[in-house]
């Protein structure tokens, strides 16, 4: 009976501790796929809004309630790649026992200073020369010695061979090779690696509420943008129709103003919550804006305008960068992310010792409508707290009595 009370009481504590914070706030289901496989889904601004400010505390589901591995992955702001590009052979004279030529074409006489040549496997070594020319007939050198050798992939049945030469912009490139120890070479393609940048994708932040305010006391636009809930802009893009040449310098404040009826405390942390970012909209340049990252639910621009009439201003347009979880999907599957913990950190998963065995172009799936998971929370912390503190009395309670109990036990015995 004394365990039993005991037990009773223990229970009573560990049932009722509060556990709100570690749960999820949020839900969302995701769009069905057609396919199995691997897809990226596309955390919409309101999901990275109202999760973790690097989404560690959002968790993928299956319907059985079973935790589904997955990969994050964010767009970058500007990226560059490397892209062979090749040139046109105009012609490959093979003369086994004697000097072969490859004739390159340069149409738009860019000035290169090297040819990467993609050669068929061969355990070889091969001496080659190259000259240039703009009509096929006089020839200049510009390497009169190199040497070939090694071609040897283990992975593929070919290996780009990169010959360098002093910058030139001639129309020909002809290389010669010496081919009187050994048969050809199979030179396949002849062309240059060209490195291109390529932006990062973004999704529009829907707002809430719009206004303008175009001040003649102080020469300045005001617009002020409200998102209804917590948002990570990231980009700010301007459509402006008038007038044809203008230059307006500027700011964006991320976050609230300061109201003058608020108190002094809450101005002071309001003021730490704004951060100011230098505008400037020049008719000769994209009227685009980075933000730094940074959880707001409201921003204000200022442009200053001084003599001027107000811009024209179309539309204004707020973006953040795409984050995908990458995880693996079945069709006619029910999935459901949920997020919103204060808790939770990131997860650890196999699936990160293999992020390059996934294909970076992947199917995209968005999430549906999010849905507040308040309602099914614990207890207030208010009623809570209560609740422990009885439970607490309870178990001095039932302290209390096995002591006199032991003690009565104690003096019978005596």
């Amino acid at each position: 009976m004394k365990s039993k009370l005991f037990l009773l009481a223990l229970g009573w504590l560990l049932a009722f501790q509060p556990t709100w914070a570690q749960d999820f706030a949020w839900q969302a289901q995701l769009a069905p796929v057609a396919q199995p496989g691997y897809y990226r889904i596309l955390l919409s601004p309101r999901v990275v809004g109202h999760s973790q400010p690097n989404q560690e505390d959002i968790r993928l589901f299956d319907a059985k309630g079973q935790t589904v591995p997955y990969l994050l992955r964010t767009e970058v702001p500007v990226q560059y790649r490397t892209l062979f590009k090749p040139y046109q052979i105009l012609r490959y004279t093979r003369q086994p026992g004697g000097i072969s030529e490859l004739l390159v074409h340069n149409p738009q006489k860019r000035a290169i200073n090297n040819i990467s040549l993609l050669i068929g496997n061969a355990e070889v070594r091969k001496q080659v020369s190259l000259s240039g020319s703009d009509d096929q007939q006089n020839w200049y050198v510009l390497k009169e010695q190199d040497l070939l050798y090694a071609i040897r992939n283990t992975q593929k049945t070919a290996e780009v061979k990169l010959l360098d030469f002093p910058l030139s912009n001639y129309q020909y490139f002809r290389l010669q090779l010496n081919d009187s120890t050994s048969a050809p070479l199979n030179i396949l393609k002849a062309g240059y690696y060209d490195t291109y940048s390529e932006a990062g994708k973004y999704t529009r932040i829907p707002v809430q509420s719009f206004s303008r305010v175009d001040s003649t006391e102080n020469h300045t636009t005001y617009l002020r943008l409200r998102f209804g809930q917590p948002v990570y802009p990231e980009q700010i893009a301007f459509y402006i129709s008038a007038p044809a040449l203008y230059h307006r310098p500027g700011q964006v404040v991320l976050g609230e103003q300061q109201g003058h009826e608020r108190r002094r405390k809450r101005r002071r942390r309001a003021r730490l919550e704004e951060t100011s970012v230098p505008l400037l909209l020049h008719s000769n340049a994209p009227a685009v804006l980075d933000l730094p990252r940074q959880k707001v639910e409201a921003l204000t621009i200022q442009i200053e305008n001084a003599d001027n009439p107000p811009l024209t201003i179309d539309s204004v347009r707020v973006l953040q960068l795409n984050r995908y979880l990458v995880a693996e999907l079945a069709p006619n599957q029910t999935y459901t992310l949920k997020f919103g913990s204060e808790k939770l950190t990131a997860p650890e998963y196999d699936l990160q010792f293999f992020q390059d065995s996934i294909p970076q172009n992947i199917p995209v799936v968005e999430t549906r409508q999010i849905q507040s998971l308040q309602a099914e929370k614990k207890p207030s912390p208010r009623s809570s707290t209560i609740l422990i503190w009885a439970a607490i009395a309870l178990l001095a309670v039932g302290l209390g009595y096995m002591t006199v109990r032991l003690l009565r036990d104690m003096e019978k015995k005596g």
